[in-house]
């Protein structure tokens, strides 16, 4: 981890700040004006997840005196020191010299700096453009001034630039008609640039585009003119890659540098007209950090700025999650590290469900409880187990009821699902089993997969006697594992349920009554304060059957609202099932588990 956040950007800071000009007719008009242009501009950061604030006059020095004093020092101010000292607020700002005598370099205090602009040349440009800037070794500032044009004049001056290039093809076919080659022969320029100046003009008609015109300084300060010229040269390689060229502001050095100060006043006339979308790609908001303190955890590094992601999940607005990745990209690794963090550094429950036996080790060392489901072994969980706080309704059998429908319906196979008739028989055979117990709640008055093949026969239904037979495999025959009481003790806080010899045809029922086993946990669990994690390997299984989806989609969303934490492990979807099989689709179980938002901050935890 320490290599991991020498490798990331995490100790750097990189502020950003909006100037915003108006013009008016005096300084209360401004005023007002200016009042509705903050609200309006700090409710849009607010849409994008973006923490600002409008600077007072202290804070406006304070970030002058930053600028104009490379080599650090205390900026001390107070606006009560003015009328006694006689000094005004440049007096504090200003460094110890300025020295604007050479060509391309100037000295500012002790430190060599250059003012730049970049000359856009490429015809398309990548939003990556400015990351790498900053990205760049050494003390680098840029600014970029923005003005909006009139929508009508950027109209007009583009329709004369059409106008001009009609004129021009015109006297190209002239003079080939008296030279007697083809008039339809034109400069290769003409027709290229004529064709993006109409284009041009249906974006500003019809698309909603605007034109600005922007300047585009970079500011570098350094220790000595060598490393000046190393990191000028530097970012011009930076500029080099997107066809672009950072030249150097010959005799205009002052005026580059009072312009990269953040007044909104700009005294370089170099300007690149560009439209809305082009525009965009300068916007510094290209990835959002995830970078929490106390007890956050180590998630590996972001993709784009190779900073190191720690996430306390219980913080977040929604904690669950799933770990996509290819075969052997390290999934299960990094669920093993979540897990071992989780004993070590909280007092939560963790629930494993392992179709592999992959976490066993790991769960015996740290001290925790395996339960081996399977045909040969003594470790017995009943389907069946209700906690009387199983549902935050009144009725514990609602959600319970729901269950033994997905359940019920997982083993008949059918590919129409239950019927109405079926569903009202075995709801009402779920009733009907747990009246004993909820008049006496005992363990031996709790209700297994028998009682309820029993009282759906007794209804004497065709509907209900083909229910039961279906139930009779797993309550008579082979598959009678799970027709016995609860026997596994799980009240260890690291629970790692084992159902790799279940085998193909109880595997899919195993997760699910697993899942609904943790539910009592977790009901347990809210009653004392305590958060209960449930990882769940393998979780595209739960998704490939219809019945098993729609219940895991429905559990999850009252599964977090309880204190319950999902970080799910998958392969890549695509390569688990094709979606067209299902009724209820990868894509739709996974948002409603994890019931996330459209934020850049991303609720999917990816692995390799």
């Amino acid at each position: 981890m320490r290599m991991q956040y020498k490798r990331g950007n995490n100790g750097y800071v990189k502020t950003k700040y909006v100037t915003l000009t108006i013009e008016a007719e005096n300084l209360p008009a401004a005023r007002a004006r200016f009042a509705r242009i903050e609200t309006d501009t700090l409710n849009r950061f607010k849409v994008m997840g973006a923490a600002a604030h409008v600077l007072d006059g202290k804070e406006r020095l304070e970030l002058l005196y930053n600028i104009l004093h490379p080599e650090g020092g205390q900026f001390a101010f107070e606006w009560d020191w003015l009328p006694a000292s006689g000094l005004s607020v440049k007096d504090f700002i200003s460094p110890t010299s300025f020295h604007f005598g050479e060509t391309r370099t100037f000295r500012i205090g002790r430190r060599y700096g250059a003012v730049s602009f970049l000359q856009i040349l490429a015809p398309e440009m990548h939003d990556r453009i400015l990351t790498d800037f900053m990205e760049a070794d050494g003390n680098i500032m840029v600014t970029m001034h923005i003005r909006g044009i009139n929508q009508n004049e950027a109209i007009k001056m583009v329709k004369r630039k059409i106008t001009d290039l009609d004129a021009m093809k015109i006297q190209e076919q002239k003079r080939a008609v008296r030279s007697g080659y083809d008039m339809d022969i034109l400069p290769s320029d003409l027709s290229t640039y004529g064709d993006a100046a109409k284009d041009l003009l249906t974006d500003l008609q019809s698309r909603n585009e605007r034109m600005f015109n922007m300047t585009f300084l970079v500011l570098h300060t350094a220790e000595t003119r060598q490393k000046l010229e190393i990191a000028v040269s530097q970012a011009a390689s930076v500029a080099q890659t997107y066809n672009c060229l950072l030249t150097r502001l010959d005799f205009q050095q002052e005026d580059g540098l009072m312009s990269s100060l953040p007044l909104g006043l700009n005294r370089i006339k170099i300007e690149r007209s560009l439209t809305t979308s082009a525009l965009a790609v300068f916007v510094p908001f290209v990835t959002q950090e995830v970078f929490m303190g106390s007890d956050a955890m180590y998630y590996g590094l972001n993709a784009l700025s190779n900073n190191m992601i720690l996430l306390d999940r219980k913080q977040s607005r929604c904690p669950n999650g799933l770990v996509f990745g290819t075969p052997g990209s390290g999934k299960s690794m990094s669920c093993k590290r979540e897990i071992t963090f989780i004993m070590l550094m909280t007092q939560d429950n963790v629930i494993i469900c392992d179709p592999e036996d992959e976490y066993s080790p790991l769960v015996k060392r740290l001290g925790g409880q395996v339960i081996r489901l399977s045909p040969s072994s003594t470790d017995y969980v009943n389907p069946l187990d209700i906690n009387l706080n199983y549902s935050e309704e009144e009725n514990p059998l609602a959600l319970k009821s729901d269950f033994v429908l997905s359940f019920c319906e997982l083993i008949m196979g059918s590919k129409t699902g239950l019927e109405a008739i079926e569903k009202t028989v075995i709801d009402r055979a779920v009733q009907m089993i747990y009246q004993p117990y909820f008049a006496n709640p005992r363990p031996e008055n709790m209700p297994i997969l028998g009682d309820l093949m029993n009282a759906l026969l007794s209804q004497h239904i065709p509907e209900a006697d083909r229910v039961a037979q279906a139930l009779d495999l797993y309550v008579n025959g082979s598959l009678n594992f799970f027709n016995h009481r609860t026997t596994a003790d799980i009240s260890n806080r690291l629970v790692c349920f084992d159902i790799k010899g279940l085998g193909k045809n109880l595997k899919k029922p195993g997760m699910l009554i697993v899942q609904d086993a943790v539910w009592n946990t977790v009901t347990i669990n809210r009653a004392i304060g305590r958060s209960t994690w449930y990882f769940v390997d393998e979780f595209h299984l739960l998704l490939k059957e219809e019945q098993t989806a729609a219940y895991s989609a429905e559990i999850w969303k009252r599964f977090r609202k309880w204190g319950g934490i999902l970080p799910g492990r998958s392969r890549t979807p695509k390569t688990c099932f094709p979606p067209r099989r299902l009724k209820i689709s990868w894509r739709t179980a996974i948002s409603s588990i994890c019931s996330t938002r459209r934020q850049a901050t991303g609720r999917y935890w990816r692995s390799g």
